[in-house]
């Protein structure tokens, strides 16, 4: 009997023995049939050999891209800088240092300058060899890689508006904040510009804008006091940057809508009446344009839609008779007597800079009759007591004295019946002396509401009308009519609400014309809106 390791060899000769016979039973059926190892062996080598190439090239191509991209960015970055007109260095220069601190020296081949009295042109060109590892295999032993770049920087006319909220909310560090922000930002843009090539406008807005008096005489406006200088403007002026000059429009009270107070001193009035608070038209004058800056009082509502409009108007062709009107007045310099300037005839960078720290509140107007004529309340001349008369049936008690909350027979203490209508000793307040002197809420509930027992709202609403929910809307239509006419509209929310900011984006010509500022950070929002103006581009 066989044991286990005799019967497994047997049974491995007898397997061996059988595979010998079946290959030569294939190789007699076939002759052609060979062996399939050797073939398997060189089809692997060879495609190894291909995928070392293809390797080795990828390398080298990427060798020479990315000395390519290196050279190409410093050339952008050079001629950029070189061609910027407010840097003193020779432009030759410049790109040579930019490419000796790249490690890149030896590799610019050539540097060309062209500039004139409004304009630099920079234009250069490198090159670098570069030798192979593996493209060689195929006879490429060297790529040249070979770039170009060119920059301009072209200084254009320029006109610029500074629509500056002066609002109650801008107190504080705010306006702290916004004064030297807004000078470096006048100073970067005259320094960037010819003499006579820029000029400045500047806006600032709360309720209403100050245009002053001397242009407001340019207007169809008949004046009802002497205080300040608002013009009403009707919904329909906001879908045109223009204004008529032929139109009659109305002059603004001078008022305090709600403050609860009386003397001139703790007024809010609608229309900022301080000097420093009026429009300051188109002038190179940096002095007077920082003196503005400096002179700006806070104070009131918040109408970003009215500080656009005039804004735009003074960007507008249409305003060259009212700048024409101020020269003749000496308020502009005469060297503009041809501005604003019309963007189909010369070569000019209109922009608008509107900037704010809140959102659009309410615009107040005094309703007629009560803006202008004799008011029914009188004021005695010494004493400066007030006593209002009201024509009451079936009494004699017709006048009201507010400082008793009282109805008497006579006009005041110490008056007798028979000399009650006598002026001498009193004045018949205007309703402009009285809005001077006493805010609408005021009146509303002192003369009025307790003397007939009636809600002081009820009279507020009769003496005085308001704008509100159409703001924002009359806002977007200006800023569309501006930027239809080519003016570049930059907006700055300064700590500004949601939705503040929300109107300002719209508003701007696109989102990155629009800045998010928050205390400091004011400056470097007027600083980039002052570079971007340089008009400073790459040309190739």
């Amino acid at each position: 009997m066989m044991n286990a390791s005799m019967q497994h060899a047997t049974q491995k000769r007898f397997s061996d023995r059988l595979g010998d016979r079946l290959k030569r039973h294939r190789l007699a059926q076939n002759p052609f049939v060979k062996s399939e190892d050797g073939s398997l062996l060189i089809l692997s080598l060879v495609l190894f050999l291909l995928m070392c190439m293809m390797g080795g090239l990828a390398v080298d191509v990427m060798r020479f891209e990315q000395r390519r991209t290196q050279m190409q960015q410093t050339l952008d970055r050079s001629v950029l800088a070189a061609a910027s007109m407010t840097q003193g260095l020779n432009p030759v220069d410049v790109v040579n240092d930019y490419f000796a601190k790249a490690g890149l020296a030896g590799k610019l081949d050539w540097v060309d300058v062209q500039s004139g009295l409004n304009f630099r042109t920079v234009t250069a060109g490198a090159s670098s060899p570069i030798t192979t590892y593996f493209m060689r295999l195929i006879d490429i032993t060297e790529m040249n890689a070979k770039t170009a770049s060119g920059a301009e920087q072209r200084i254009s006319n320029v006109e610029v508006s500074l629509v500056l909220d002066i609002s109650g909310s801008m107190g504080g560090s705010r306006i702290t904040n916004l004064r030297p922000a807004a000078r470096e930002f006048i100073t970067s843009v005259l320094n960037t510009a010819e003499p006579g090539r820029v000029s400045v406008s500047i806006i600032p807005y709360n309720a209403q804008v100050n245009i002053g008096r001397p242009m407001m005489t340019a207007f169809n406006v008949s004046p009802t006091q002497n205080a300040s200088s608002c013009i009403e403007l009707p919904d329909s002026v906001f879908t045109t940057n223009e204004l008529s000059r032929t139109t009659q429009f109305k002059h603004n009270a001078h008022f305090d809508p709600y403050n609860y107070t009386s003397g001139s001193t703790n007024m809010l009035y609608n229309c900022p009446p301080q000097s420093g608070n009026t429009v300051t038209p188109m002038t190179d004058n940096q002095t007077v344009l920082h003196n503005a800056i400096n002179n700006l009082q806070v104070g009131g509502n918040t109408s970003i839609d009215v500080g656009v409009k005039w804004g735009a108007y003074l960007l507008n062709r249409n305003s060259n008779a009212v700048i024409q009107h101020l020269i003749s007045q000496g308020n502009v310099q005469s060297k503009f007597a041809d501005r604003p300037l019309d963007p189909a005839t010369a070569d000019v960078l209109k922009v608008l800079v509107v900037m704010t720290d809140g959102q659009n509140t309410t615009e107040y107007k005094i309703k007629d009759p009560y803006n202008t004529g004799d008011s029914n309340i009188y004021q005695h001349k010494s004493s400066s007591r007030i006593s209002v008369y009201f024509n009451r049936s079936n009494t004699s008690n017709d006048w009201w004295w507010p400082r008793t909350n009282s109805w008497n027979a006579v006009r005041d203490s110490g008056s007798t019946s028979s000399s009650a209508n006598n002026d001498t000793y009193y004045d018949r307040l205007t309703w402009p002396q009285v809005w001077n002197d006493y805010s609408v809420t005021y009146v509303a509930y002192h003369f009025y509401g307790l003397a007939l027992d009636q809600n002081y709202n009820t009279w507020r609403n009769i003496f005085m009308d308001s704008v509100y929910s159409n703001k924002d809307s009359r806002l977007q239509q200006i800023c569309s009519a501006a930027k239809a006419n080519n003016i570049i509209v930059y907006g700055i929310g300064f700590e500004a609400p949601s939705g503040g900011r929300d109107e300002l984006r719209k508003c701007a010509t696109s989102t990155s014309h629009y800045f998010d500022a928050n205390g400091l950070e004011i400056s470097s929002a007027f600083r980039a809106i002052a570079n971007n103006m340089s008009q400073l581009r790459l040309t190739q």
